[in-house]
């Protein structure tokens, strides 16, 4: 009976011990990338083969972009929150929610114009498939047009 244990315990360290090392190595190249200073953007560098004088090229496109998009960012959450209010302060739809609903639907508008153009100003940057592939894959995410009302009301909120 001990030697049943023994083996089984032997067993469960062997596997954690042979988790840990496939883990440790598997995820070294991203905790490298990671880890150097501006390491957030090497993943780009990597995935899109860009050379130095590229990536700090997209470097300073981002720069230059994220205060807009740190505004733009605010600009939308004070419209959200201002709709937000007008529905919790009145009991029917009213001009002033009208007017608020315009307004979100604009600012996100403005959002989406902005980002589309510094994706595809990145984009641009790239050698023209990777350019294509990069365009596609970050409008994916900008379009979202599986977004249906089905969608919407049967999943929750993030």
């Amino acid at each position: 009976m001990i030697k049943v244990l023994l083996t089984a315990i032997a067993a469960v360290v062997f596997a954690l011990a042979g988790y840990w090392t496939y883990y440790r190595c598997a995820t070294m190249p991203t905790r490298s990338m990671l880890s150097r200073s501006g390491g957030e953007m090497e993943w780009l560098r990597h995935e899109y083969h860009l050379g130095d004088a590229q990536f700090i090229r997209i470097q300073k496109l981002h720069r230059e972009y994220a205060p807009a998009c740190d505004r733009m960012c605010a600009r939308i959450g004070e419209a959200n929150e201002k709709l937000n209010r007008l529905i919790k302060a009145n009991r029917s739809f009213t001009p002033e929610i009208e007017a608020a609903v315009d307004e979100c639907v604009e600012v996100q508008a403005e959002c989406r114009r902005a980002l589309l153009r510094h994706v595809y100003a990145v984009g641009a940057e790239m050698a023209p498939e990777d350019g294509t592939r990069y365009v596609q894959m970050m409008t994916a995410r900008i379009v979202e047009p599986r977004l249906t009302y089905e969608t919407v009301i049967s999943e929750p909120a993030k």
